[in-house]
């Protein structure tokens, strides 16, 4: 800004070195004049002094301009050193806005890439949880099925199903006239407890008398023994009667 003001202020240096030279060659004109007129011309005080006021005048002014123009320049240097303040003020204000969204950000991202990870350890160790629970349901279901294949475990459940017959045909009274060899399936649904809650039929020879004894002795069986394990309960049990006289 300095070097844009001092072009403009070197026309007021050189018209300042201008008129003082001139009133300098002015001066020596009067005094070469002086020494030439005769001596009755010699007295001009009034035109003398008028002269070097308007030099003095002249002066002054040049003097004055050139007081103001430092002061213009001081006030124009002053001002662009206030806009290149403000200019840097809000650069700064700009980048400091910038970190802080960018902070802002980083830590966003910090917040949902934690969140993220922590989810998905919940979601694996759940996933390895059930893992672990299907692979030990199905164990055990090859346990029980291996048992229940087993000779034993078939023998104790034919064992526990004769229990059940005996158990239902010491209630069971065969109608009069049933006929000899007359034979009738029954399903038998229990729960836990063995109380029968249902009775469904297969094929029931023996006519309605017959089948309707099977239910009524069924029906005052309940609750049915218990089996001599757990795992051979059966929910629903298959049962054989025939009338053999």
């Amino acid at each position: 800004m300095s070097a844009a003001i001092r072009p403009t202020l070197a026309p007021f240096s050189w018209a300042l070195a201008l008129h003082v030279a001139i009133a300098g060659l002015l001066l020596v004109g009067l005094v070469l004049r002086r020494e030439e007129l005769p001596l009755e011309l010699e007295a001009l005080p009034i035109e003398a002094v008028l002269f070097d006021q308007a030099v003095l005048q002249a002066a002054a002014s040049l003097r004055l301009e050139e007081e103001r123009s430092v002061e213009r320049e001081a006030a124009l240097r002053h001002e662009e050193q206030a806009r290149v303040a403000r200019v840097e003020a809000e650069e700064q204000r700009a980048l400091e806005e910038q970190r802080r969204a960018a902070e802002q950000a980083a830590a966003e991202l910090r917040r949902k890439t934690e969140a993220e990870a922590k989810l998905k350890a919940v979601q694996e160790a759940r996933q390895k949880a059930e893992r672990a629970e299907r692979e030990s349901e199905l164990r055990a279901r090859l346990a029980e099925e291996e048992e229940r294949t087993s000779a034993a475990f078939q023998s104790l459940k034919a064992q526990y199903v004769r229990a059940l017959q005996s158990h239902v045909e010491r209630r069971w009274f065969k109608p009069p006239g049933t006929p000899v060899g007359a034979a009738c399936v029954a399903f038998v649904t229990q729960i836990p407890g063995g109380e029968v809650v249902a009775v469904r039929f297969g094929s029931c020879g023996g006519g309605e008398a017959f089948r309707q004894s099977v239910e009524n002795a069924i029906r005052n069986a309940s609750p049915l023994p218990p089996p001599p394990q757990p795992s051979l309960f059966e929910r629903e049990v298959r049962l054989v009667f025939k009338s053999e006289s």
